[in-house]
């Protein structure tokens, strides 16, 4: 029987992965505003500014040991990368198919990754679990209505790289623990992140998003406050007490939530496959975790 923490962190983990499941709506709809580098530095700074009195009011510490730094800034570097393909894979693709692509992929290369670097054995139960997930992901896709050529052709190349960046972001966030507070590593990740994505945005008006309309601000301000600095901050959190196989197993919630999402606003095309890979989807994150 699970802990009251273990319940609470489990459905801290749910809601997080509805609000990443609607961020791909949301980054479809920014994007169409601005290039991703753009997006990137307001996302970031955005994040950054919300979480902060959440430590001010929790009185957690905002200073960090010199030892953490290096830690931090390439848990940063990883998040500006992710950010990155995932903008701009969803101004050329589907935002519910890159959904489905990005949160298939992950819990599959992390555990793969996670296991060579730790020396780690996979059980059986997890293999199932994997296996549920990508069959998921398949259903979810429609991937038997797919070639070679749409697949490069809607931007899932970005997605990809986006999936093998965010693989990289667990497994450093798992090597934090006992170092620092969540909290403030979200806090720190958030800062560097926007301090390293401005020269990304060197040929971009920053000011420019002033210009932009009410739809782009709620967008933008559910990437940055919800989706980043609560989503990802929990996410960190699990990465940190559970590990990065458990944590990255959580996304396979993700594709049902994006597709449905994207369907309701995005007007993206609703299938029976869907509802079914999102079955498959959550009993892939429970064989992962029981």
């Amino acid at each position: 029987m699970l802990s009251r923490k273990d319940l609470t962190l489990n459905i801290l983990m749910v809601l997080a992965m509805l609000s990443w499941g609607l961020s791909w709506t949301n980054a479809k709809l920014v994007g169409q505003y601005g290039d991703a580098p753009l997006i990137m530095v307001w996302r970031f700074l955005l994040a950054t500014i919300s979480i902060a009195p959440i430590l001010l009011f929790a009185k957690i510490s905002f200073f960090i040991e010199k030892k953490n730094l290096l830690l931090i800034f390439f848990n940063s570097l990883f998040m500006v990368s992710y950010n990155y393909f995932y903008f701009r894979g969803t101004q050329v693709g589907l935002a519910g198919a890159g959904g489905v692509l990005v949160t298939t992929l992950n819990p599959v290369l992390t555990l793969l990754i996670s296991t060579v670097i730790y020396n780690t054995r996979i059980s059986k139960k997890d293999i199932f679990g994997l296996a549920f997930g990508l069959i998921s992901g398949a259903f979810i896709i429609r991937i038997w209505e797919l070639d070679i050529n749409s697949l490069l052709q809607s931007g899932n190349l970005f997605f990809i790289l986006a999936s093998i960046s965010w693989v990289c972001v667990t497994i450093t966030t798992s090597n934090s623990k006992g170092k620092l507070s969540f909290m403030s590593y979200s806090f720190w990740s958030f800062a560097f992140a926007f301090i390293l994505s401005i020269p990304l945005a060197h040929e971009q008006n920053l000011l420019s998003v002033f210009e932009f309309d009410w739809i782009f601000w709620i967008n933008l301000l559910f990437l940055s406050c919800i989706a980043m600095s609560f989503g990802t901050s929990i996410y960190f959190l699990a990465s940190s007490k559970l590990g990065p196989k458990q944590a990255s197993a959580y996304i396979f919630l993700v594709p049902l939530t994006a597709m449905g999402f994207a369907m309701v606003l995005l007007l993206e095309h609703l299938h029976t496959s869907t509802l079914i890979g999102g079955v498959f989807g959550i009993y892939a994150v429970y064989l992962i975790n029981k």
